[in-house]
Parts: C-alpha cells; structure tokens; sequence
C-alpha cells in the first residue's frame, strides 16, 4: 500500500526527536473591538488587492518578452530531449515496448550519456527494470562506458547496488579489479528493514526480557541511594569514634557498591538478551562474559557479609575495587555495543528507503513528469554510505575491546567507537535533510513523492559480513551508562 512520502518517509527515517512549534492564536475579550479590527483588516486587503490588480496590469513590454522566450527556450529543450529519446530508441536492434518505456523515462542528463554508448551497451542496459536503468545512467560517461562493457549478469548485480556503491566500483582502474570488488558482495531482496533481523525472539522472551531491565534498573537505582546513605553514617561512626558502628557501616557501602554494580551489568544483560538484532551466537558470547562478571561480584558479595574484623573488610574492598576496575570499561564496550545495534537500524532503513526512491521517481518519470532531483539523491546515497563506514569502524573497535585485555586499551577502543558512531549519526542527520529537499523539489513538479511500501528491493552487504540492525534512538546511552560507584578500599582505615 502506498503512501504520501512526506508523511511515511519522514517516519520512516526518524532519526532525532523533531520539535514541533504550536501557534496559539489569542482571541480578543471584545467582541466589538475584534469586529472592528476585521473590518478594518478586510479594507486594507481590498486595497492591497487592487494595487497588486494594477501592477500586473502594468506588466512591461520587456518583461512581457522575457516570459516568452522564456516558455519557448522550454519547448526548445523539451523537443530536443524527444528528438534524443527517438534516435535512441531507433538505435534498439529490437523496439519492446518495456525498453522503449525505459528509454522514454529517462531525463536529459541520462539520455545524453546512454546516447554516447554503443547499440549493443544500450541494449544491456534496457534489459535492467526501470529504477534500476535510472540510477546507473547516473554515472559519468566514463564511468557508465566501464560498466556497460561487462557481462549482462555483473551489470544487472551493479544496478542493484547504492549510487554510493555504484560510483566506487565503476571508479576502479580496470575491469578485473571491479569483478574481484564486486564477487565480495553479496545481494539480498528485502521489503523492509525487519526482515534483517539476525534473530527472531518469541513476543513473550522479549516482554521477559524488558521487565527484568525494568527490575534491574530499580534494583541499581536502590543500591546507589542506598550505597550514598551507608557512606555518610559511614563517616558520621568514624566521626564519633564508635569502631564496631563503623566496621558496619563499612560492610554496608561495600555491600550497595557490589549491588550497584551487579545491577548494572543485569541491565546491560536484559538489553542484549530483548534485541534481536544482535547475532545469536553473538549475543551469547555477550551474556556468558556477563553472567562470569556478575558471578565474581556476588562471590566477593559473600566475602564481605562473611567479613568480621577491619582486615577482611579492607581485602575485601581491595578485590571489589580491583574487579571494578577491572570491568569499568569493558562494561563501556558492552553498552556501545547495544547503542550500536540501533544506529544500524536507521542505515538499514535509509538504505532501503534509498532504492524505493528511485522506484517511485521512475514511475514519475514513466508519467512525464520530471523533477531534478538526481543530485539529492546522489548526495543522500553518499551520506548513508559514509554513515555505514564510520559504523563499521565503530564495529571493529567495539570486536577489538571485547577481546582485549588490557585496560587502556580497551579504554581508547571503546572512546574511539563511540566518536565513531558520533560521527555516523552525523552523517545520517545530514542524509535526513536531503531526504526533506527531495520532497521539496518533487512538490515543486507538482507532484507527491508516493512510496511503495511493499516494494522489494536489492541490498547489498559484503560476503560474511554480520549486519546488525536494530531500532534508533539513544536512550540506551543513558540506560547503560556506568555508575558512579567510588571506589571504597581507602575509605576503611
């Protein structure tokens, strides 16, 4: 079912909260007084209607000329472009109608650079489906020559892929090296961004899932009131003098700062176990290291309620800080790595929605009615890969610290993947706007840019490539932040 691109594509491609101004018109307390001002206002409309009658009127003879020539260059062009488009298709060794339609859609820019190929290259690209054709006639003519030259199977793979792709492919030194470039990707047919999902869970898995984050977050939360409570009757027994006062209140801080920290990594356990758009294998690999890290807590847990004199409780608080330090930042790692799924959601979206664009520009086209947005598209198509790039960058940082060991280096891994993936949302930000001046310029056409929703489209991911998709957002960040549990060991002395 299709839908107004304006209100659906938008949607679709959220990206930030969009704030929304309301206007609140003030009505006047006198109803005499505001019928007077319509009055008034309704004469000064009349006025100012009557002299903009009689500018138009006075239209001069110049500017009279210019609209002419003006409408007549239009027509000019108009014919010329028909002029192309029949010589091209003249060129067809056989006149189907579906190529001829094909040829007939094309705008100038393209019909210009297919004119230049030879019959047999034009051929090969009419055999593509319309949207297909219109955004590989997109490519230079150097570049359109280099790919027309191939096999009718590797062009018809090209086609499928981004314009962002297209252009980097056709821009290699030779055919050999685009054959090698293009055997490493790998083309799937999609109607939306769910049917990515690396795993699908069970409705009632997830709403488990989503209540034990719910329970694990109030949980974190208590210890940290909690943990802040102990630390000032901590400090007010130590204040006073009153040893045993203190060695249990001591017992008491360490003990919040253990719950805050198991409490926390539960969290982060409960998300990765609701996503599914983290791998199967993946997310287990994930929950093991968790679940191991909670284990080690709740074992030193029972050292401190076992501990009876300051020296136990000090060792205790040593290992706890230790294992705090420890974890502190792969913890980090696993956090990015659930905001990472959800940014990965919105390239996947935009990807699609970047091939259902040129579905519903071709069938524009088809209705002769053209509207100069190829640049725009190319541009939202160059945004969304950069986007892409910068993420699998983030990707590889966040794989290097999960498997690394030591602590500042997976410090820097993690700092660097979130800048990275800082940077991706940056570029799909910018990607939104294109999409916006899209719209724009095809309601200039007067026309509405209607997407096919249930459109199937080609996506292409590198060969073993693990594509991670998720929702957006960023709430996640601010769910799976680390706390801020002080270290303890100095405190009992």
């Amino acid at each position: 079912m299709r839908k107004i691109a304006s209100l659906i594509v938008l949607f679709l491609f959220l990206i930030s909260i969009v704030s929304v101004a309301i206007a609140v018109t003030e009505r006047t307390a006198d109803p005499a007084a505001a019928q007077n001002a319509v009055g008034v206002k309704e004469k000064a409309r009349g006025e100012i209607k009557e002299k903009e009658k009689a500018k138009t009127l006075e239209v001069k003879p110049e500017i009279k000329e210019r609209n002419v020539i003006s409408v007549q260059q239009r027509e000019e062009a108009r014919a010329r472009l028909d002029e192309k488009r029949k010589l091209l298709i003249n060129r067809l060794e056989e006149k189907d109608p579906e190529k001829v339609k094909r040829i007939e859609a094309l705008n100038r820019v393209s019909v210009e650079k297919v004119a230049g190929l030879d019959t047999q290259k034009i051929k090969k690209l009419t055999e593509l489906k319309q949207d297909q054709f219109r955004r590989i006639a997109n490519l230079d003519e150097a570049k359109l020559e280099k790919i027309s030259s191939m096999d009718q199977e590797k062009i018809t793979k090209i086609a499928a892929l981004s314009r962002a792709r297209q252009k980097e492919l056709a821009g290699l030194d030779n055919k050999a090296e685009i054959e090698k470039a293009l055997a490493k990707i790998k083309i799937i047919k999609v109607n939306k961004a769910e049917d990515l999902k690396l795993r699908v869970l069970a409705k009632d898995k997830i709403a488990l899932a989503k209540n034990k984050f719910i329970a694990a977050k109030e949980k974190s939360e208590n210890a940290q009131e909690k943990y802040l409570d102990a630390k000032q009757k901590y400090l007010a027994a130590k204040e006073s003098g009153d040893e045993e006062a203190t060695l249990e209140q001591a017992k008491e801080v360490l003990l919040k700062s253990a719950e805050s920290i198991i409490g926390h990594l539960e969290k982060i356990k409960s998300k990765i176990q609701e996503n599914e758009n983290i791998g199967e294998e993946k997310a287990a690999d994930l929950v093991a290291r968790i679940d191991n890290q909670i284990s080690e807590i709740e074992a030193i847990k029972e050292k401190i309620e076992a501990a009876q004199t300051k020296e136990e409780i000090r060792a205790a608080a040593k290992e706890l800080n230790s294992k705090w330090r420890e974890y502190k930042h792969k913890i980090r790692a696993f956090a990015e790595r659930v905001v990472t799924a959800r940014v990965q959601g919105v390239i996947n979206r935009a990807e699609i929605l970047e091939k259902k664009l040129d579905i519903a520009l071709a069938k524009l086209e088809e209705k002769g009615i053209e509207a100069d947005v190829d640049a725009e598209v190319e541009a939202f198509s160059a945004l969304i890969s950069d986007a892409k790039e910068t993420f699998q960058k983030a990707q590889e940082k966040l794989e290097q610290a999960r498997t690394e060991e030591d602590k500042d280096s997976v410090k820097s891994l993690v700092d660097e993947a979130k800048s990275l993936i800082k940077d991706s949302r940056e570029s799909l930000k910018e990607a939104h706007g294109k999409l916006k001046e899209i719209i724009a310029k095809v309601r200039e056409a007067g026309q509405e840019l209607e997407i096919d929703e249930t459109a199937e489209v080609e996506i292409e991911e590198e060969e073993d490539e693990e594509s991670e998709i998720g929702e957006e957002t960023e709430e996640v960040e601010e769910d799976t932040e680390t706390p801020e549990t002080e270290e303890t060991e100095q405190e009992v002395d």
